[in-house]
């Protein structure tokens, strides 16, 4: 979860139309659902949890709306700016929580925690470690991902098409695997 929340940071800077991302965040959230309700709920459709793909789309526009007033705010106020800037968050975590979004509003957080310390290494490692030590349970052992992002060099990787739609459609994929595995077993 980690990495996948740095990406949506980086993705946030490195897109040419947001609206096209977090639409296509949209369009995979909706397709994974059956998969993420089956593997985790053994039935089609069950509202008691979403897939993490929600969570990411949530977590994209509570950043993407926040660059969006600072541009705005910070020339008149900083105090105001702030004020909007926690308003975003908490209503993003709001969100993220009632729709039982998969880390609810820790998902949110941690992108947030990302987006706003991304120039700071070490106070973005603090930030994240205390995230998942709130979160508790095994979710702890995700700081160990926080290394690879901290090596990151911020060199774009590889630019292929294939590979992105990839990546985006290995979550649902591997949520039908995990159902079958446990269907089968």
């Amino acid at each position: 979860m980690p990495v996948f929340c740095y990406l949506i940071v980086i993705g946030l800077f490195a897109t040419k139309d947001i609206r096209k991302y977090l639409t296509r965040l949209l369009i995979f959230a909706l397709i994974s659902e059956i998969p993420f309700d089956l593997a985790f709920h053994n039935t089609i459709i069950e509202f008691r949890s979403q897939n993490v793909f929600f969570t990411l789309m949530i977590g994209l526009f509570v950043i993407w709306l926040i660059e969006k007033e600072k541009m705005f705010f910070l020339r008149r106020s900083v105090l105001l700016s702030n004020l909007f800037e926690l308003l975003i968050l908490c209503t993003g975590c709001a969100i993220a929580y009632f729709l039982k979004t998969d880390y609810t509003f820790f998902g949110v957080l941690m992108i947030y925690f990302f987006y706003e310390c991304r120039f700071h290494a070490i106070l973005s490692m603090l930030a994240q470690t205390a995230v998942y030590v709130l979160m508790g349970g095994i979710e702890v052992f995700a700081v160990f991902a926080l290394v690879p992002i901290c090596m990151y060099n911020g060199e774009k990787g590889k630019n292929s098409k294939i590979l992105k739609w990839c990546f985006y459609a290995y979550y649902p994929c591997h949520l039908l695997l995990i159902y079958m595995v446990r269907t089968f077993l």
